[in-house]
């Protein structure tokens, strides 16, 4: 009987161990960005135990980054057959239509609507995202941008200086600077996207955010004169060498060390500048933050767009799983969790209601974008358009092309790109 009993107890055991085997799951995720800084493993690890925890069987792996679309990254990632099953990365409408043109990812529309997404981020958001592929959607936000100025405030302080409200105003800032020795502004253009953060400051402070929207949506071209008044103004500003030509050498590290070295007294960032601002040893307690200055009534807000999203490849091998992913991600106690974290560098797809940033200038950032935030067009050119958007940023600042002719290289690509 003993014996039986022996039997049938191990037997049971087997047939349990085949069953939890049987179930057995593993999600890659391609992300989170740097992965390996402390506070960050910390805060993605957690989520992934929760995930575990609330999915028995479950195992998520993830796969640090070794790029993004803009550089094939992405792309190579999902060719591969050990390629991710859900993607987190650098979006916008210029990244996003490189892997959806290229059949790389699926199309998310109905799943807005099976799983209550677009109840889960902001209505303009949707409407926005809705509006950019005749209707279809393939990307999840998972984080906003929101660029503006950085300073030091015990720089500004000592030396009785103020981010103003108007664009004279500024000019006359970034020349008493100048007078200091300091440099005015730190600008990286051999980065692409740091070289279009400062830029996409100029066009919004100059022409607005309806004007910026306008060309666009190809409905004014980017050498009329209202659309070009932002890059005449960063040629302006190389000729009083209030920013120097040499900044053209610079890519996003070098103009970065610049700024947290303190031998420039401003720098175009987004809330993600806080990770960059700790693995420097910076005390984000000194850091202030703006909105680029305007002439404009009401254009003095930070430019931005959809800065990350979660993507699912074609080819994933858990498509359900990754679904349920984004499920996790975007729910209340998730997104609260990231947002307070002292991880935190972005500005979340929805309202969190009773939010604490976990720092004095992420905090400036929300309240400056509460009322919405201006076009980066960095994220919403079309992608055959950008390497000469970039190129033109990158001859202003080194004084090789002037304001106008560069907007005029730029709208020639727009007709290109049609």
């Amino acid at each position: 009987m003993l014996k039986f009993l022996a039997r049938s107890t191990a037997l049971a055991a087997m047939i349990a161990t085949s069953s939890l085997a049987a179930h057995a799951e593993t999600l890659k995720m391609w992300g989170p960005e740097q992965i390996t800084e402390p506070l960050i493993a910390q805060l993605w690890n957690g989520i992934k135990a929760d995930f575990e925890k609330a999915n028995p069987g479950v195992t998520v792996e993830f796969m640090p980054p070794t790029g993004t679309i803009s550089n094939g990254a992405v792309q190579a990632a999902i060719q591969s057959d050990a390629g991710p099953d859900v993607i987190l990365t650098n979006s916008g409408i210029g990244r996003i239509s490189v892997v959806k043109n290229a059949k790389q990812v699926m199309p998310l529309t109905e799943q807005y609507e099976k799983r209550g997404w677009k109840d889960q981020i902001y209505p303009w958001l949707y409407t926005e995202l809705k509006g950019q592929f005749g209707g279809e959607i393939y990307e999840v936000p998972d984080g906003l941008d929101a660029l503006g100025i950085w300073y030091h405030k015990d720089i500004f302080a000592q030396a009785g200086w103020k981010i103003p409200a108007t664009w004279s105003e500024f000019e006359a800032l970034m020349k008493s600077i100048e007078e200091t020795g300091l440099q005015p502004i730190a600008i990286g253009p051999r980065t692409s996207g740091s070289a279009g953060h400062l830029f996409g400051n100029l066009l919004q402070s100059a022409s607005g955010k309806e004007v910026i929207g306008k060309a666009l949506r190809r409905e004014i071209a980017w050498d009329d004169p209202s659309v070009a008044a932002g890059a005449i103004r960063l040629q302006k500003l190389v000729e009083a060498g209030d920013i120097k030509k040499e900044m053209a050498g610079l890519d996003l590290d070098g103009a970065s060390r610049l700024w947290f070295n303190k031998r420039a007294a401003m720098f175009v960032a987004g809330p993600w500048f806080t990770a960059n601002a700790r693995k420097a040893g910076y005390d984000l307690k000194n850091a202030g933050y703006a909105p680029m200055p305007s002439d404009i009534k009401g254009a003095a807000m930070p430019t931005g767009g959809v800065g990350w999203s979660w993507l699912v490849p074609v080819n994933s091998k858990q498509p359900e799983l990754a679904m349920k992913w984004i499920d996790f991600m975007l729910s209340d106690a998730v997104m609260k969790k990231r947002a307070q974290d002292p991880a935190s560098t972005m500005i979340y797809p929805r309202e969190i209601p009773g939010l604490e940033p976990p720092t004095p200038v992420l905090k400036e950032i929300f309240a400056a974008a509460a009322g919405g935030v201006g076009y980066n067009p960095s994220v919403y050119l079309p992608g055959p358009v950008l390497d000469t958007y970039f190129q033109v940023i990158q001859g202003l600042i080194s004084g090789q092309i002037g304001g106008q002719d560069g907007m005029k290289q730029i709208q020639a690509k727009m007709a290109e790109a049609k």
